[in-house]
């Protein structure tokens, strides 16, 4: 398989394994997007176009999802009178997508909303070359990244997730900031109960996060990684998934 795109995926049998049709974890996956602020992009087909949202909230009582105003008065007019929106986000990178036929205009808590009928299908697609951890907030992974003239001074940046393949860091561009489309070498990439490996690593992406307007969520690929640190790597991912199931089937459990 590719990789995932942010645009919607055409309709495809091939697809059809991805479809989520249980209203539970469908209620479930809307739910995560809301608490989790990801940004949502409504394509609507009131003349070609995009909006940006969130998720407010989800009431499977009334089977209807909540959506924040989008920014651009234009846009929101415009899916307002769209009949077919598709919606997209992502969530831990798994690409989260489905069909609303009409939106309508509402309230939240006292602000402009719009909301759409609950979704009887949603497609969850993971296209993804390596699989990817979160780095427990208890124990940190860190990227030293090099600036300066000389190269010798490091800014010391918390991973947010990670693969053999990329990783993810936070930044406060008021602090310190990392152009997309830079390549930065000699960069320490330092992993708890493993130990530190040099990496060099290509920016290719700076989003913002929603939770936090002054940060920047910072996706970078490795190049030419060294064999040996890609072994310390895979150990730690390794090591990172087995504690993240250790404690999910203890939460199981009690």
């Amino acid at each position: 398989m590719g990789m995932t795109t942010p645009f919607p995926e055409p309709d495809s049998p091939e697809l059809e394994r991805f479809q989520v049709y249980s209203r539970v974890e469908i209620v479930t996956l809307l739910r995560q997007l809301a608490e989790e602020g990801v940004l949502v992009t409504g394509y609507f087909d009131a003349e070609p176009g995009f909006a940006v949202t969130v998720v407010l909230d989800v009431n499977a009582d009334f089977e209807e999802v909540i959506f924040d105003a989008a920014a651009e008065a234009v846009a929101h007019k415009r899916l307002l009178a769209s009949k077919h929106i598709v919606f997209v986000g992502f969530l831990d990178h798994v690409k989260i997508q489905f069909v609303a036929r009409l939106a309508e205009a509402t309230q939240h808590q006292g602000r402009p909303a719009f909301r759409v009928r609950l979704p009887e299908q949603v497609l969850r697609l993971q296209r993804r070359d390596f699989f990817r951890v979160r780095p427990p907030l208890s124990k940190p992974a860190k990227c030293l990244v090099p600036y300066g003239d000389d190269g010798k001074q490091y800014e010391s940046l918390r991973v947010l997730d990670l693969s053999v393949g990329g990783l993810a860091v936070l930044t406060y561009p008021e602090k310190f900031e990392l152009p997309c489309g830079r390549l930065i070498e000699n960069c320490f990439l330092d992993l708890p109960g493993v130990g530190s490996i040099v990496v060099s690593i290509h920016v290719r992406h700076v989003d913002p996060l929603p939770k936090d307007e002054r940060a920047r969520r910072c996706g970078c690929e490795f190049v030419d990684m060294a064999p040996a640190a890609r072994v310390a790597l895979q150990r730690y991912i390794n090591q990172v998934d087995a504690e993240n199931r250790k404690v999910a089937g203890i939460k199981r459990v009690a």
